[in-house]
């Protein structure tokens, strides 16, 4: 937060008169200790860049900078509340499946997935291992699958097509 305000100085912000130049840096910090870290940063970089007109010159008062700052988080934390809050409905959705739109029903990828590896192996097709992610799965392609092996994310497994099997192991 110091270095903060010193780099406001620096840019040639001018402390309130009504602040005292020995107690400046103890004020802001008083004033700004319950505040989120997220909304004093926006509200710092919105200072520099002059997007708060009536403070082109001055350096709020700390009382006005910490309301500066929580509005920032504010709208910080309505946007992740927003996001949450689609996710939990997509999620929702997709467990009593509720029809999107004009598309058909939304469904859960892990059991779509799961029911995909499930006619995989009745039509021959050969578990090969368990892959953490997306990246895991393109350096074992690298690194030599066989080829046409799939990865079903949501459940993380791959599979290698019944062609390139020999006796139930896969061929390297």
């Amino acid at each position: 937060m110091a270095k903060c305000i010193n780099s406001l100085l620096d840019r040639g912000f001018m402390v309130p008169s009504s602040v005292s130049d020995a107690y400046t840096l103890d004020l802001y910090r008083d004033a700004l200790s319950s505040t989120p870290i997220e909304g004093l940063r926006r509200a710092f970089v919105k200072l520099k860049q002059g997007d708060y007109p009536e403070y082109v010159d001055f350096l709020p008062k700390p009382a006005a900078l910490a309301a500066l700052a929580n509005a920032e988080a504010r709208g910080l934390r309505e946007d992740r509340a927003r996001i949450s809050e689609r996710a939990r409905l997509a999620r929702e959705n997709a467990e009593m499946n509720i029809r999107a739109g004009k598309y058909g029903p939304l469904k859960n990828p892990m059991v779509e997935q799961r029911e995909k590896a499930e006619e995989l192996a009745r039509v021959g097709w050969v578990f090969v291992d368990n892959c953490p992610s997306q990246e895991a799965w393109v350096n074992r392609v690298r690194k030599g699958l066989p080829v046409g092996s799939v990865f079903l994310w949501a459940i993380d497994e791959i599979w290698a097509p019944p062609a390139k099997t020999e006796a139930g192991r896969v061929a390297a």
